[in-house]
C-alpha cells in the first residue's frame, strides 16, 4: 500500500511540473508569435491582399498571408526570369544592373515571408506543445490522486 502511495504521489509532483512546464511552453510560443505579428505589421506589406483588405487597413500579419505574399512575389519573380541562375545567364550579379538588383530585393522580400511562415510554425508547435504538457499534467495529476485515494482505502481496510 505504501508503494501505491508513493507512485501516486510521484505521479502528482510529475503532473505539477508537467502542468508548470506546459504553461511556459504556451507562453513563450505565443509570445514568439506574437513577436512575428508585430514585426509584420510595422512594415505594412499587402502583397497578396485584396483590395478590400488593403483598403481597410490590413496587412500581412499571418502565416496564410505571409504564405500567399511570397507566392505572390514568387510569380513577380518569374516574370523577370525563371530563376536566379538564368537571370544571371552564368554571369555574377551585378548591384549596378536595375534587374539583377529587383530580382535580388524580391528573393530578399520573398525569404522574410518564408522565415515568417517558419516562425509561425514552430511559434504554433510550441503552443500545442504546451496545451499538450498540460493535458498530461492535468490527467496525472488526477491519476495521483486517486491513486493516492486507493492507497489510503486500502491501508484503511488492513487495519
Amino acid at each position: 500500500m505504501k508503494l501505491v502511495k508513493i507512485i501516486g504521489i510521484l505521479m502528482i509532483i510529475i503532473g505539477v511540473v508537467g502542468v508548470g512546464v506546459g504553461g511556459t511552453f504556451l507562453g513563450l510560443g505565443y509570445s514568439k508569435n506574437q513577436q512575428v505579428v508585430s514585426a509584420l505589421r510595422e512594415q505594412k506589406v499587402t502583397i497578396g491582399l485584396d483590395q478590400p483588405s488593403i483598403t481597410a487597413g490590413n496587412v500581412v500579419d499571418t502565416m496564410t498571408e505571409a504564405t500567399k505574399a511570397s507566392q505572390v512575389l514568387g510569380e513577380h519573380l518569374k516574370s523577370i526570369a525563371p530563376s536566379y541562375s538564368a537571370l544571371l545567364g552564368g554571369g555574377k550579379f551585378d548591384p549596378t544592373n536595375p534587374t539583377d538588383l529587383t530580382y535580388a530585393q524580391g528573393m530578399n522580400l520573398q525569404s522574410y515571408f518564408f522565415t515568417a511562415v517558419i516562425a509561425f510554425g514552430l511559434a504554433q508547435s510550441v503552443m500545442a506543445n504546451g496545451l499538450f504538457m498540460i493535458a498530461v499534467g492535468i490527467a496525472l495529476i488526477i491519476g495521483g490522486f486517486a491513486f493516492y485515494k486507493i492507497a489510503a482505502k486500502l491501508t484503511q481496510k488492513n487495519l
